[in-house]
């Protein structure tokens, strides 16, 4: 399609995806577990500041003891720390799940590997279709759309997709 944004994506420790959304005061992201977001002690900052510094996340500002964060970065897990909207595919095949959160115009999708996260944004909902539908590639799977409320779902509308691909729901107005 002509004109069309790229897909910005970043690969990311799980610490870091933590950390950098710390940055952010969220102390969790909807959809994923509470456990890839323990706290850091106040204490092992530095530490912490000089991992980020080194994968390129953060960098010194010209003033001591602050940074310039990586800017695209930082903007696209925005989305996900104050989403309006939450998509979450999960293939019961494949035993994995993803998570696209939607604020105004902008979209994030975030996987969760074992040891890394990929951090994505996406240019526009065909894409995250396009998405939801390459990683349903192995069935029966569900989709789910919600309203954001805080750090939960709000109210929302599942679809299931059962062993062939056919897609099923209560709420008509999904398909």
């Amino acid at each position: 399609m002509k004109g069309r944004a790229e897909m910005k994506a970043f690969t990311l420790e799980i610490d870091d995806l933590a950390a950098l959304c710390g940055f952010l005061h969220a102390k969790k992201l909807v959809g994923l577990s509470e456990k890839l977001f323990r706290s850091f002690p106040r204490d092992g900052m530095p530490a912490i500041k000089k991992r980020l510094h080194a994968h390129g996340w953060i960098r010194p500002a010209e003033r001591p003891n602050t940074w310039h964060f990586n800017e695209d970065l930082m903007q696209t897990l925005a989305v996900a720390v104050a989403p309006e909207l939450a998509v979450v595919a999960i293939s019961r095949a494949a035993k994995k799940s993803i998570v696209f959160y939607i604020a105004n115009n902008a979209i994030t999708e975030i996987v969760i590997g074992k040891d890394r996260a990929v951090v994505a944004s996406l240019p526009d909902v065909d894409a995250l279709f396009a998405e939801v539908m390459k990683f349903l590639d192995a069935f029966p799977g569900e989709i789910a759309v919600a309203h954001v409320a805080g750090n939960a779902f709000d109210a929302g509308h599942r679809v299931t997709v059962d062993e062939r691909g056919n897609l099923s729901t209560k709420s008509t107005s999904l398909l």
